[in-house]
């Protein structure tokens, strides 16, 4: 209980609004207490006189009030707003615009999913403004009203991270099925399909565990009864979490390189054509756009895995509190394969004719009447880069028809399956037919 001498310090409006304020007392755990999890989570901290202290400093006018309750209303206002503050949203939007919201495509499902997922994550995350102060007593015997961490607040602890983790994470997992859904159609080999899945499937893994670790964090552990902030066992913790971001980095790279050896194996390292130059490739050839994010994280990879080593390390020296974090550069670097998502889409368009599953079977009739295939199709020597779009006769139909305005071209019985033999017919006969 707050001694006379304090009680005499407070303003008069603090003092006529005690008796109110006793009311909220049963909200903080303190000594001779047996809180329940949920009575944590309910906690509005550990000092109850802290929170009186805190009242007659920061309202203690009716301006502050006001300011206040204006500040709470604006959070919320910005948490709403956050997906539309999301570096995907535009990207997303015009994707869906130039697609016509043809949900049936199961990359703009996979679009959809992805931007969803992580705007709910940005929505839970702003929310967790609504709680920046948990009232608790230093080592020193001083206040502390505005916590420093996540960790210091259980419910905002709870939501933003035990919670929320779970949409961003989950998010990512499904941008990280992209890659792979557009190399496996590169290779028949069944060695190289159960890599890329078991890769794909072990990089995913790694990634879920973080958020199912974080739930091992009790909200009604962060704080021992006495009201100390349990900074030992929040240590510890990341001590894992950092291992994990370890591991996530290791299998991001093996993923990734699977990708890049399965693309330059089966595809690139075939072709012997040299004509073309890094930016035409990259407008030109789906598959190596995906190639270069592969690049991307592979070349990123000593970074992250240097910081994660270098945070374990610390944790068994007295330099625990050292900060090293690179998050910002983590989070470019896994940006960019799913931005790669919405430019490898937004570049097939360029085409006229899109297979099953966002296959890149395209091809297109320019004023010129020539047949022009924008995958560098047509000027490659490489067998494999032209049975993406010239499937062979004997594939199954899911993997070979060929659709041009809803006729079935490789079933034609005079022009027959516009293979490799048969280009030159093939491209007269969209010619001759373009206009019907």
């Amino acid at each position: 209980m707050l001694t006379s001498e304090s009680m005499n310090s407070l303003t008069n409006k603090t003092k006529e609004i005690y008796y109110n304020l006793l009311e909220e007392k049963s909200r903080f755990i303190e000594n001779g207490s047996n809180p329940t999890f949920f009575d944590w989570l309910g906690s509005k901290g550990t000092s109850f006189d802290c929170y009186v202290k805190f009242i007659d400093q920061n309202y203690s006018d009716d301006v502050q009030i006001l300011n206040n309750k204006i500040d709470q209303i604006r959070m919320v206002f910005y948490a709403f707003l956050k997906p539309f503050q999301s570096t995907f949203f535009y990207w997303t939007l015009l994707l869906f615009i130039m697609y016509k919201f043809n949900f049936k495509r199961p990359i703009l499902k996979l679009v959809f999913y992805h931007y969803t997922l992580r705007a709910i994550g940005d929505i839970i995350d702003q929310l967790g403004n609504l709680l920046p102060y948990y009232h608790s007593v230093k080592e020193d015997g001083t206040c502390n009203d505005a916590y420093t961490y996540t960790e210091q607040h259980p419910l905002r602890w709870f939501l933003t991270r035990q919670i929320n983790s779970f949409f961003w994470y989950t998010g990512e997992i499904i941008g990280d099925w992209y890659p792979l859904l557009r190399t496996k159609p590169v290779t028949k080999k069944r060695s190289s399909i159960i890599l890329l899945y078991s890769s794909c499937i072990l990089y995913n893994l790694s990634k879920l565990a973080v958020p199912i670790s974080q739930l091992f964090v009790s909200p009604a552990r962060l704080y021992d009864i006495g009201g100390d902030y349990r900074s030992d066992y929040v240590n510890r913790y990341y001590n894992v979490y950092w291992f994990l971001q370890a591991v996530i980095s290791f299998t991001t790279f093996i993923y990734e390189f699977v990708i890049y050896r399965t693309l330059n194996k089966e595809l690139f390292s075939k072709s012997s054509n040299q004509e073309y130059g890094f930016l035409k490739k990259f407008r030109s050839v789906s598959e190596y756009r995906i190639i270069v994010s592969a690049l991307v994280a592979i070349i990123a990879f000593p970074i992250l895995f240097a910081v994660s080593a270098i945070k374990i390390y610390f944790y068994y020296t007295d330099r625990k509190d050292i900060n090293c974090s690179v998050e910002d550069f983590r989070g470019v670097v896994t940006n960019v394969q799913y931005m790669i998502i919405f430019i490898d889409q937004i570049l097939l368009l360029n085409t006229k004719y899109v297979g099953k599953n966002g296959v890149p079977t395209y091809s297109e009739i320019n004023s010129n009447n020539n047949l022009d295939f924008n995958t560098g199709i047509l000027h490659s020597q490489d067998a494999n880069v032209k049975k993406i779009v010239f499937k062979d006769e004997n594939e199954d139909s899911d993997k070979t028809d060929i659709y041009y305005d809803g006729i079935n071209i490789p079933n034609d019985p005079y022009y027959g399956s516009p293979n490799n033999n048969n280009l030159i017919r093939f491209k007269s006969y969209l010619i001759n037919n373009y206009n019907n």
